[in-house]
């Protein structure tokens, strides 16, 4: 199964490309986001830990009506306190990162050819070592700003760049990755791009993917046949070497 990590600065058009891939082309998305959001309902022992350690420090931290977490307060608290965001994410990382693990497993067992990981904090959180191929999303400092502040119209403008600046630069982010999609035009424009990839690159991983899940599963039910396709890895490796 390829697994294609899908990453992005804040407001780079990361989301978009999540929605257009399963919507036109029917790929599976693991969405970080959407499990960071379950994984802090009401109940669940990350919910309870952000509770006890950020309540008395946000007074509106917990909608008294539904319980349910202020996330516009928790986020304006944490992006202007360095120790606090750390705090967070080592609440929820570990959580989030059981249950990508756990949607994975789910999705090679129902014969997924491909899968998208879609993680904002790709790099990060280190999840880049689960992916067999990195697409980065970008978009230029002055558009992801515009974006940022015009999706969310309650941040200030140091609010927006405090948010920004605590991710990981895109540009490094593009430079450890496989393939990069540059968000600067219309969403006509980011949509054709899309397709570009899906059609010359994402096919052809695709193929190479299903190639090798079935070499693999037939060596995990014929052993000898991972211990032939071992030895000849081995002298190709030493073949090239020497040559």
């Amino acid at each position: 199964m390829l697994i294609l990590g899908l990453t992005g600065g804040i407001a780079t058009g990361k989301s978009t490309v999540s929605k257009h891939l399963a919507e036109k082309h029917n790929i599976p998305i693991i969405d970080a986001d959407k499990i960071a959001r379950e994984i802090v309902e009401p109940g669940t022992p990350c919910y309870n830990l952000i509770v006890e350690y950020f309540a008395p420090l946000i007074p509106d931290l917990i909608d008294l009506d539904t319980g349910v977490l202020n996330r516009g307060a928790l986020g304006a608290h944490v992006f202007t306190h360095k120790k606090d965001l750390e705090k967070l994410n080592s609440i929820t990382h570990p959580a989030v990162k059981k249950k990508i693990l756990h949607t994975i497993l789910k999705e090679y067992f129902s014969f997924s050819p491909v899968v998208i990981l879609d993680v904002p904090l790709l790099f990060e959180s280190g999840m880049d070592w689960l992916c067999s191929k990195v697409l980065t999303i970008t978009c230029n400092d002055e558009i992801q700003l515009r974006r940022l502040l015009h999706r969310n119209k309650d941040l200030t403008r140091d609010q927006a760049l405090s948010r920004i600046n605590s991710q990981m630069k895109v540009l490094k982010k593009a430079q450890m990755s496989d393939y990069i999609i540059e968000n600067n035009g219309t969403l006509d424009d980011l949509v054709t791009k899309v397709d570009e990839f899906v059609c010359h690159h994402l096919h052809a991983l695709n193929s190479k993917a299903c190639f090798d899940y079935w070499v693999n599963l037939a060596e995990v039910l014929f052993p000898p046949l991972a211990l032939v396709g071992a030895l000849y890895a081995l002298s190709r490796r030493f073949s090239v070497k020497y040559f």
